[in-house]
């Protein structure tokens, strides 16, 4: 099958929100924006899978890619595979003598417990956000959300279009959430599309994820 560009997905886009006029009412550059935080958002749930992707020291630490989620394993040297271990106070790691066998995540950094013998690689295989483009006119990115999920795209940009273009409306009809002293408006234009979309999103998550209700957790962290 071939690879889904930016390109092409803005032409989905625009035809699935109806915006194909000479004067569209979404720019390429805020539904980028949108695509942007669509797949940050879909990674947290389906992250792509990076093999040993080779890690360069930095002083005492090891700079982590910049679309990391969650490790997967770690390396050192190739096929010795090193045991993570967080640091708690009052606890003294072991004394090593030759080669890493410890490793820990703190920030946007890996450290080892232990140094790598010479010519040793620090092999990391993690879970990482999938390919982002760079522009709004960038054709050669290949996006690495599967085709199946390309859906659970749309539905995230589209409830966050719609919620630009209500929030807009509901500026220009001069709508606030509190009518008077203690009365809250339940009318609010924003609430009823955006929030089905989404929920759709949700639904469509949690039925890929093979369960009936929505997994809460999120492995490791997004920079």
């Amino acid at each position: 099958m071939p690879d889904t560009v930016w390109e092409l997905m803005l032409a989905d886009l625009r035809e699935d929100l109806k915006d194909t006029s000479e004067t569209p009412k979404w720019s390429d550059d805020v539904l980028l924006v949108y695509l942007k935080d669509a797949i940050r958002d879909y990674s947290t749930w389906f992250p792509r899978r990076i093999d040993r992707t080779v890690l360069e020291a930095e002083e005492s630490a090891y700079a982590l890619p910049d679309d990391f989620v969650d490790v997967v394993f770690l390396e050192c040297p190739r096929d010795t595979y090193l045991e993570v271990r967080n640091p708690q106070p009052g606890t003294r790691f072991p004394t090593v003598s030759s080669g890493p066998v410890l490793f820990y995540i703190d920030g946007g950094s890996l450290y080892l417990w232990g140094s790598p013998d010479s010519g040793d690689e620090v092999l990391l295989t993690y879970r990482a956000v999938h390919s982002i483009p760079d522009d709004w006119d960038d054709a050669e990115t290949a996006l690495t959300v599967p085709q199946r999920d390309l859906e659970l795209i749309r539905l995230y940009i589209k409830a966050k279009a719609y919620e630009n273009m209500r929030s807009k409306q509901a500026s220009l009809d001069r709508f606030k959430l509190r009518a008077t002293a203690g009365s809250d408006r339940q009318d609010n234009p924003l609430s009823p599309e955006v929030a089905d979309l989404m929920a759709t999103y949700h639904q469509k998550i949690s039925a890929r994820l093979g369960g009936g209700t929505i997994k809460l957790y999120r492995s490791g962290r997004l920079r």
